[in-house]
């Protein structure tokens, strides 16, 4: 039985994975027909929502501790920005670009930032404090 901040986890997961979908197959195709420059945004958008999307996705099905889901998001920013992106400059994955790198850290931050919002909205609910309470938390 998942609790509220799962559903909310799993919810945001889907909403930004959606978006990403939406915006590789309709937005880049837009701006490269165009030739619009919109920064390297078209660029990055799989980085973008890499950290955020796997991560309240993985949150979604199991609960974990604050204290886990920051090394969860540390961990993933690693692995997407360090291990996964020089893949393509090895030639074995896709393509190697700087802005990836950085569309991964900024992924990271926006997936603590959101995070924080979700457990102070969730732990702001009555019920929940009486329940943090009455564990001695």
């Amino acid at each position: 039985m998942k609790n509220k901040k799962q559903k909310i986890y799993l919810g945001v997961a889907l909403i930004v994975l959606a978006a990403s979908q939406l915006l590789t197959h309709f937005y880049r195709p837009y701006i490269y027909a165009n030739k619009i420059s919109d920064f390297g945004f078209a660029d990055t958008i799989g980085s973008l929502v890499s950290v955020i999307g796997f991560c309240f996705f993985v949150w979604g099905f199991k609960d974990y501790s604050n204290k886990e889901k920051n090394k969860h998001i540390l961990l993933a920013t690693i692995i997407y920005s360090v291990v996964w992106e020089p893949l393509g400059w090895l030639g074995i994955h896709g393509t190697f670009d700087w802005k990836d790198i950085i569309a991964s850290f900024i992924s990271g931050a926006i997936a603590l930032a959101l995070k924080e919002i979700v457990e102070r909205s969730i732990s702001a609910e009555p019920h929940e404090r009486t329940r943090a309470v009455a564990k001695g938390s």
